[in-house]
């Protein structure tokens, strides 16, 4: 009788995460009180002229002054956050990478590279058996995490250094 009870609830109560992380995509980013990134995203789905660089950053940087939880969840919100600003606006990268690369930089420390932020996303955000802080993206974000983003290896390498200065000035003037 144990066996086949759980045989019925193992079977019964699998939960597919990539669907529970893209109802949490879709929560966390529905919730006014604290994000304003919903309506930026359905802006550049449907393609609105209007929407300009500068609103993006601006809903997007009150999105993440707003996190508030530990360095490795942060980064997981950051990067899923952005895939899809950065997918519609690949302009905007540069800019919108530094928070999610400070947080792994947080997290494990100034001795890393692009292949060690490759491999937080492909452990963290990406494996099948992941369940990212942030949920997942829809398909585009998905997308620039796993094809876009590696194409940029010498570009978000470059960033990372240059996060890594800043950080490590601001930990000396301390």
């Amino acid at each position: 009788m144990l066996k086949g009870l759980r045989k019925y609830f193992s079977s019964s109560y699998d939960i597919d995460l990539t669907l529970k992380n893209k109802l949490r995509f879709e929560s966390i980013h529905s919730d006014n009180r604290f994000n304003s990134l919903e309506s930026i995203y359905k802006r550049l789905k449907n393609t609105d002229q209007t929407l300009t660089n500068y609103e993006i950053l601006e809903h997007y940087l009150v999105f993440s002054k707003k996190i508030q939880t530990n360095t490795f969840s942060a980064a997981e919100l950051e990067l899923v956050s952005i895939s899809l600003l950065c997918y519609f606006r690949p302009e905007l990268t540069s800019t919108l990478i530094r928070n999610g690369l400070l947080c792994i930089v947080m997290s494990l420390g100034d001795s890393i590279n692009f292949d060690d932020i490759l491999n937080f996303i492909q452990s963290r955000i990406l494996a099948k058996d992941a369940e990212p802080y942030g949920g997942l993206p829809q398909e585009e974000g998905i997308k620039w995490l796993r094809e876009i983003l590696p194409e940029s290896r010498n570009a978000i390498q470059d960033i990372l250094f240059e996060v890594i200065k800043k950080n490590q000035e601001e930990l000396d003037s301390i």
